[in-house]
């Protein structure tokens, strides 16, 4: 009798926690919410007047997960455990032309890659509002601004820098890049310019150069060479024409697509 007695208290004992356990409430989740809207002025900030954009794309990058803006623009990523969320926008540059519009003030995404400039933190809970995004109709024009030339008149076998210059000016960062054409009879001897190399094995007379990611309007960026005169030359020409990015088709002034110099020896 006192060992079923003993038996019985245990039970109750190890029950009680356990009980206890199975009606413990799971922690309260957050969300991450904003809204997205197009940038009629491309001044970063939503001003009156300025309209939803529905059919937005928000991405969670870790996840693959997607949600889509509604009618009035807004998104909601829900039912997030405390910790930091990737959240990123899509910038419609294929669909619909348009490209993230500068940072600050309303926006919250940057524009060379659709991501927030501070972490997403969301805590046991919370709910993070106003992440908002605005994108603006991207017009650019890419400009070959000009070729530099250390010396224009050179003897045979000097070594000289030859460096083409372009810039895209406009409202949105856009990729680009630029490809100089030289004459033969010049040796290159070291690539110059801060432009990431477009081929491995550059071909005969030409230096490439391109930005695959995103490059702020305005920012000017250059490709070249240090060559080596190894012939006779009277006039030849030099020319350096910019390569267009994801906004190319809004370029209406294709005539300052190309620079062009000319190389005499003396």
């Amino acid at each position: 009798m006192k060992i079923s007695t003993r038996l019985a208290a245990l039970a109750l004992t190890v029950a009680a926690p356990l009980a206890l356990a199975g009606t413990a409430e799971a922690a309260p989740t957050g969300s991450v919410s904003g809204v997205v809207w197009h940038d009629l002025n491309s001044n970063g900030l939503r001003d009156a007047g300025e309209p939803a954009i529905k059919g937005a794309a928000m991405y969670m990058e870790d996840t693959g997960t997607a949600v889509f803006t509604d009618e009035q623009g807004r998104y909601e990523f829900k039912n997030l455990t405390a910790g930091t969320y990737p959240v990123r926008v899509g910038d419609r540059s294929l669909s619909h032309g348009q490209a993230l519009t500068r940072l600050g003030g309303t926006s919250k995404f940057h524009p060379s890659n659709g991501v927030p400039l501070n972490p997403v933190v969301v805590k046991a809970g919370q709910k993070v509002k106003h992440l908002d995004a605005g994108l603006v109709t991207a017009k650019l024009d890419h400009i070959a601004e000009k070729i530099y030339v250390s010396n224009p008149n050179p003897k045979v076998g000097d070594t000289i820098d030859i460096v083409g210059g372009a810039y895209p000016d406009g409202n949105a960062w856009d990729q680009f890049g630029g490809e100089l054409s030289l004459p033969e009879g010049l040796r290159v001897v070291e690539r110059l310019g801060g432009m990431p190399k477009f081929w491995e094995t550059e071909p005969a007379g030409k230096v490439t150069g391109f930005f695959h990611d995103r490059r702020s309007p305005s920012a000017r960026e250059f490709v070249g060479a240090r060559v080596v005169v190894e012939k006779q030359m009277n006039g030849a020409e030099l020319k350096f024409e910019v390569w267009k990015g994801l906004y190319r088709s809004t370029d209406t002034n294709t005539a300052n697509d190309v620079a062009t110099a000319s190389l005499t020896t003396s």
